[in-house]
């Protein structure tokens, strides 16, 4: 619209129209108008909800074509010597009419229109209020995606449309009614994600070959959000991108599903580290040039992974991980090419309305609800679930999924299989069960690489010592008059013996052995200190590891150590200083072990 009047904010000195350009009132004669330059006004003043950063659209007349044209700007260009820079867009400055100009522009933002737009997405808050960032503010609070967003999550086609395809080639399949559930689990998981650490994000990688319908299942679950493709802006990302602009993708989203596709093509040097971050929701910090920390990224959703492999194929032994990534192995996805092209023929056109809707039901049931979805669910998987460290663990994240489940069955018309789905999961952890309990694997590694190297431990019954030593091996009675052999080893060595094993997580180890009864410990240490005399190490007291050797592994060791005293010719001490025979030597390693 047309400004023909003084501008109040002005108080009545600067005049703007299309017709007669940009005007200044006379200081002389105030009656009087002076034209400085051609139209040129602020249009629309957007603000970022997030940052509280405008950005305005200056609206002008091009001096070379005298076309209306529009520019968006940032308030910079309309200071100092930055106004400078509007000459490249054809607008009508130049170095006697810069400033009066600019002042002009300026006052003209009091008359024009205000979008509030946001590049976050997922949930946020206004005004002490949840909201929840789709292609609108859920609730609706006249709030707008930005039109620069970095992912598609505006919805195409028909509800419909993507309803009846459900129901007629996803429905009574359970294991894309999961699909479906691991999209809509991504506001879920960013709802809990401050009240449970274990659902900072949620990975999940899919694996198989072509045929079983990996790719189609994750690009269904994106459907749900946003557009599946990984053209224009999609869900659907690729491993073969760089860190940075994976994390550059992920910042800022809190529960929007985003899927990296064939992990095979990954070029990251460290996929270890790359996976805890992905898994962990935030960037790695990284240091300046000037020394200080740059900003990191974050996020908290749900991201999947399709690979033909085990993700854990790529990694060393590394529990950590495996508490943190859900992997589904061995599930035929679809039934076959036909269904799957069906499914995605629907999905490319019809999509981004299913998770909006889902969440407009969860404001209108209440946000509690999810907390007690949750609740129920957990309960329900622990019943069913083996009692373990990991268990509890993997059990927050899978009670996720199925208060999702259960949610969209109570709240929408997309009816899946709630049990179903809940018997799936149970299974599939199963599978991963004996994956996951790295402590006894790994125990079972140690033993067998020591009765390999037994002779480069120093025994108590012998005055030999080995050319090499890697740590000792002595025998006590335990308080029930039972022999235990145990065997410590240099915590010089353990490190290395555990990478040579193709173990990354040795703390986690070593807690889960503490909590098996497994290690002597001082009191606040996961070790002893013991006096030494050995080449090497030299007189003095030395940190060493000391694990509990199971009956069943006595018979390994060929020469079995005396229950006697060590004789005169060692010259070192087999005790840990402040220990007796009398005392419960096992204690639990230090708490700040992940």
């Amino acid at each position: 619209m047309e400004i023909n009047e003084c501008l109040e904010c002005a108080n009545g000195r600067f005049k703007i129209s299309k017709k007669n350009g940009v005007m200044v009132q006379n200081v002389k004669d105030a009656t009087q108008y002076n034209r400085i330059s051609s139209y040129a006004k602020i249009k629309t003043v957007r603000v970022d909800a997030t940052t509280g950063i405008e950005s305005l659209e200056l609206e002008y007349m091009r001096v070379s074509t005298k076309n209306i044209e529009s520019q968006w700007i940032s308030g910079e260009n309309l200071t100092g010597h930055h106004s400078e820079a509007l000459v490249k867009y054809g607008v009508d400055i130049n170095m006697e009419n810069k400033r009066i100009l600019t002042a002009a522009i300026l006052a003209s933002r009091g008359h024009a229109e205000v979008e509030i737009v946001y590049n976050q997405l997922g949930w946020a808050t206004i005004n002490d209020e949840p909201v929840f960032y789709h292609a609108e503010a859920i609730p609706n609070r006249g709030y707008f995606l930005s039109e620069e967003s970095k992912i598609n999550i505006k919805p195409q086609g028909q509800l419909n449309a993507w309803m009846n395809m459900f129901n007629q080639h996803v429905r009574g399949n359970i294991a894309l009614e999961l699909a479906v559930v691991l999209g809509c689990t991504a506001p879920v998981i960013s709802y809990l994600e401050g009240k449970h650490t274990d659902l900072k994000t949620l990975f999940l990688a899919l694996n198989g070959q072509s045929s079983s319908g990996k790719t189609t299942a994750a690009m269904l679950a994106l459907s749900t959000a946003g557009a599946p493709t990984s053209t224009n802006k999609g869900l659907l990302k690729s491993w073969n991108a760089t860190q940075n602009s994976m994390m550059s993708i992920l910042n800022g989203i809190n529960g929007i599903p985003i899927c990296f596709d064939e992990l095979s093509q990954s070029n990251s040097m460290d996929l270890t580290s790359l996976l805890y971050s992905l898994a962990e929701g935030k960037q790695k910090e990284r240091a300046t040039q000037e020394g200080g920390l740059r900003e990191s990224a974050y996020w908290s959703t749900v991201i999947l992974s399709t690979g033909e492999l085990s993700i854990f194929n790529r990694l060393a032994n590394n529990l950590g991980l495996r508490v943190r990534i859900l992997e589904f192995s061995h599930v035929q996805w679809t039934k076959n090419a036909t269904q799957s092209e069906k499914i995605k023929s629907v999905i490319s056109q019809n999509y981004g309305h299913v998770l909006p809707q889902f969440v407009n039901r969860l404001f209108e049931a209440g946000l509690q609800s999810i907390d007690e979805a949750f609740e129920r669910q957990r309960k329900l998987l622990l019943e069913q679930m083996p009692t373990s460290d990991t268990t509890r663990r993997i059990s927050i994240k899978l009670a996720a999924i199925m208060a999702t489940a259960a949610l969209l069955k109570e709240h929408t018309d997309i009816s899946v299989n709630v049990d179903a789905i809940r018997s799936m999961l149970i299974e599939n952890d199963k599978e991963n069960f004996d994956d996951r309990d790295h402590g006894t694997k790994a125990f079972e590694d140690v033993m067998q690489y020591l009765v390999e190297h037994q002779s480069k431990l120093v025994r108590d019954n012998q005055g030999r010592i080995p050319y090499e030593v890697i740590g000792l091996i002595s025998t006590k009675r335990s308080a029930n008059f039972e022999n235990q052999i145990i065997v410590s080893i240099l915590k010089s060595h353990f490190e290395p013996m555990m990478t040579e094993l193709k173990y990354q997580d040795s703390k986690v180890v070593l807690k889960d052995w503490a909590k098996k009864g497994l290690l002597v410990t001082e009191s606040g240490r996961q070790t002893v200190r013991k006096n030494l005399d050995v080449e090497g190490i030299g007189k003095k007291k030395t940190p060493l590891y000391s694990i509990i050797v199971p009956r069943e592994y006595h018979h390994l060791f060929v020469e079995p150590p005396s229950l006697m005293f060590p004789s005169t010719g060692t010259s070192y001490s087999f005790r840990p200083d402040g220990f007796s025979d009398e005392e419960n030597c096992i204690g639990n390693p230090a708490d700040d072990i992940e």
